[in-house]
């Protein structure tokens, strides 16, 4: 087990004790690329790409060991980030969830904590349906992906 996995599995672990009553998990992200398109000093658009699995803390939550991916887009001006993205995963041929999230200045998160915070906005088929409207709120993880709660 490299030392990475097992620091994320810690972090997992220890962040999944704090929302016991909500619906919680992370969204884990292996080998994010990242490209930084600089416009002007403080000013950039930044690219986010990564596979992405989805570990819930209850696993019975059809989203538990979902595969799939994210993109997003960070716009910085001033040197502050507007981001806003999607994500999608599958455990089926007919169970998929998707959101569409997005951070910004002033967004409270599930952790208090510095790092990026946002919303996301859940849709599903098949098991997953249910997620349809559904809404949350993420912080960003050290490695990539983030901590998410359904609200």
């Amino acid at each position: 087990m490299t030392a990475r996995l097992q620091i994320t599995l810690v972090a997992v672990a220890l962040a999944s004790a704090n929302a016991i009553a909500a619906n919680c998990g992370h969204d884990v992200h292996g080998a994010p690329r990242i490209e930084e398109t600089k416009l002007a000093p403080n000013n950039s658009i930044i690219s986010y790409f990564s596979p992405a699995t989805l570990i819930m803390d209850n696993p019975s939550d059809p989203r538990h060991r979902a595969f799939g991916e994210c993109r997003g887009q960070g716009v910085v001006t001033d040197g502050v980030a507007v981001w806003q993205g999607g994500c999608f995963w599958k455990s089926s041929e007919t169970d998929v969830a998707w959101v569409r999230w997005s951070s910004k200045p002033g967004d409270t998160g599930t952790e208090q904590r510095d790092a990026p915070k946002g919303t996301a906005e859940w849709h599903g088929t098949g098991k997953m349906q249910s997620l349809n409207g559904k809404t949350g709120k993420w912080t960003g993880l050290a490695n990539g992906g983030s901590y998410f709660c359904d609200d």
